[in-house]
């Protein structure tokens, strides 16, 4: 990062920039003709010139030190602070792109929810018709199954009918032929009877025209057979 400028429009200089500065004066220079007595009091000047110098690269350095770790949280705050709001802004878009699909698909969802109402009310309309046919035409086979049903009851109850009148008559007839068989066999020795009374009733009539001598033979005629 580079230092905030200064109000006056130059660049402001960090702490350590500040002690390299000092470090670069220069120093009060020597005079040549003090003497034995400058000498020594120059060579402690030195010493301790050199003293503050080095305490001042010691301070220079933990300046630099502070400084580079200020510039380093420093850069690692913005550098956090920038992911963050791209991570921000990313989760914002993909929020925003999330909640566009899910509204295009809410009315995706809608419209063919809605088409499949629709096609659900046509499908139970023609199921319900064809239900409502197919129950009239079943009560209508049903009415024809029964009507039949008792016409073959009728019509069994008259074929039953007829078997036992026809039975009736059949023992009727058996019976009348049963006696009639036995009319016959009676009746077929009643010729021969006959002819033997009218032979009987003629011999008779002869005896008794005899007597009378009223009749001749032939006014009676006698069958030998």
């Amino acid at each position: 990062m580079r230092p905030a400028a200064s109000p006056g429009g130059g660049r402001r200089m960090s702490p350590g920039e500040e002690a390299l500065r000092s470090l670069k004066r220069p120093r009060h220079p020597v005079d040549p003709g003090s003497g034995s007595d400058s000498g020594s009091s120059s060579d402690s000047e030195s010493d301790g010139d050199f003293v503050s110098d080095l305490r001042q690269i010691a301070c220079l350095l933990r300046l630099i030190k502070s400084g580079a770790n200020k510039d380093r949280q420093k850069m690692c705050e913005q550098i956090i602070a920038s992911v963050a709001a791209n991570i921000q802004t990313m989760l914002e878009d993909t929020k925003s792109k999330f909640e566009k699909e899910r509204q295009n698909l809410l009315k995706v969802l809608s419209g063919t929810s809605k088409e499949c109402e629709s096609s659900l009310n046509e499908e139970y309309t023609k199921l319900q018709e064809t239900y409502e046919m197919f129950c009239e035409e079943n009560d209508a086979h049903l009415q024809t199954f029964k009507d039949l049903f008792s016409q073959v009851e009728v019509e069994k109850k008259k074929l039953l009918e007829q078997y036992q009148y026809q039975r009736e008559e059949t023992a009727t007839l058996s019976e009348f032929g049963d006696t009639f068989s036995e009319k016959i066999t009676n009746a077929k020795p009643s010729p021969k009877r006959m002819k033997q009374d009218d032979k009987s009733f003629i011999i008779f009539c002869k005896s008794v025209g005899s007597y009378l001598e009223c009749a001749s033979d032939d006014d009676f005629d006698l069958d030998d057979e």
